[in-house]
């Protein structure tokens, strides 16, 4: 057939059929039509860097779920084995991230602990502020009595006093107050500072530092972070919103503490229509539990009570909850708000439906079963809701209506109609009642 070739074809049928045996990878050379990706690589390459990076960006990446004993076997063993040969050349910032991997260990070995500690003792002339915050907690966790090496740190953190920011002086003061001698050198120094940087904060972000402290446990012992706080919180009052004016006084309830002038303005707030109009049913219930906590309901009931009414097919469940823990006698606004909820009660989930019953309770809007009573739509549904969906709830969930029956005597025949498959933990629950009181 080559012969039938002119002398062009011929040498144009050799050179292709050389590139064929040469240029093909093993095991491929036969088959070029085989090679799908091999057109939209050159596309995708003619088409530049751009193309690439969003196949790339296409692309599916699984990662490796991690072991169980990963921790045990692997991450523990890594560790120790840093601590014992290693820190001794880590620079500060490597010495306070190994701290805090290992201070969230909870099988931790006190020698290790010790040694971490005198190393940093050794290194602390190299520590910067950032490298003392990062390091200052987990520290604490693990050798809490190293008073030697706490007295260091007050030391550096006096010498590097203007290179701290006023979360770090909140996160120095709240470690040093957990120490059983108070550093009163170190709280004379650092507080004023506090102060200071504290006036360079919008009021906006100091209500959320307020609102953030809120919710730690260990807040209401940091008096002397508060003392601060809140009298900049105060000065800048006509910087905020009403929202977060609401949010501020919700923080302080929250952490026991009525501040009467706080309380006042915002009242004051609230009673101006134009200001109050547009407030959401989660603020309103937030409202009334603040103010009935605080015992100051008589501010803003007149102001409240008609926009609650005004609102009522707009509350959920959890802001039915907490307005039936804070305004129980109000039983008509209480049913009003529970019959529109019913409604939406075959799309409820678990949670909603625990807080949608822990409402009707606190507001007493069921009824128990009693001989010649009429039915109560309410209260059948709810029950109806837990046998429907029973083999659902978690353990806890059982338990907690258990408690809100049995601590409100009137609904305790409640338990009889509880579904049978709930009646192990029933038991139990009851048992732990009956031993704690």
């Amino acid at each position: 057939a080559s012969r039938a070739l002119g002398p062009r074809s011929r040498r144009f049928a050799q050179c292709t059929s050389s590139l064929s045996q040469k240029a093909w990878p093993l095991g491929l050379r036969q088959e070029p039509h085989h090679l799908p990706h091999a057109s939209s690589r050159s596309a995708s390459s003619e088409a530049g860097p751009d193309a690439a990076e969003a196949d790339a960006q296409k692309s599916v990446v699984l990662s490796k779920r991690l072991p169980q004993d990963f921790v045990q076997n692997t991450l523990m063993p890594h560790l120790e084995s840093q601590l014992l040969d290693s820190i001794h050349v880590y620079t500060p910032a490597e010495l306070a991230q190994i701290a805090r991997t290992y201070s969230k260990q909870e099988n931790r070995q006190r020698a290790l602990c010790v040694k971490l500690a005198d190393t940093v003792k050794f290194r602390m002339p190299a520590f910067e502020a950032v490298d003392i915050i990062d390091i200052l907690g987990p520290l604490w966790i693990m050798v809490p009595d190293d008073d030697e090496l706490f007295e260091m740190f007050e030391a550096k953190i006096l010498e590097k006093l203007d290179d701290f920011t006023a979360l770090n002086f909140m996160g120095v003061i709240r470690v040093y107050n957990k120490r059983a001698e108070k550093h009163h050198e170190l709280l004379e120094k650092v507080l004023p500072r506090l102060r200071e940087l504290l006036g360079n904060y919008e009021g906006v972000e100091l209500s959320e530092m307020l609102v953030s402290m809120a919710q730690s446990a260990e807040a209401a012992a940091d008096m002397d972070i508060l003392m601060t706080l809140v009298p900049e919180i105060e000065r800048r009052y006509t910087e905020v919103s009403l929202v977060h004016s609401i949010n501020n006084v919700w923080a302080l309830t929250q952490l026991k503490m009525r501040h009467e002038r706080l309380l006042q303005r915002v009242a004051e707030d609230l009673n101006n229509s134009t200001k109050s109009k547009d407030l959401t049913p989660g603020y309103m219930a937030r409202i009334v539990w603040v103010y009935r906590r605080c015992n100051a309901w008589e501010m803003v009931s007149g102001t409240m009570l008609p926009l609650i009414r005004n609102s009522a097919a707009e509350f959920r469940c959890g802001e039915f909850a907490r307005l039936a823990q804070a305004l129980p006698e109000e039983r008509t606004l209480l049913g009003r708000i529970a019959d529109l909820l019913q409604l939406t009660m075959p799309e409820m989930g678990r949670k909603d439906f625990l807080l949608f019953f822990l409402g009707c309770v606190h507001g007493e809007l069921l009824k128990a079963p009693m001989p010649g009573q009429e039915a109560c739509p309410l209260t059948d549904a709810c029950m109806k809701y837990c046998r429907e969906e029973q083999d659902n709830f978690k353990r806890d969930e059982v338990q907690k209506i258990v408690y809100m029956l049995q601590h409100t005597h009137m609904y305790s025949p409640l338990l009889d109609q509880i579904p049978a498959s709930w009646a192990a933990t029933k038991e139990e629950t009851l048992d732990f009642i009956k031993a704690k009181s």
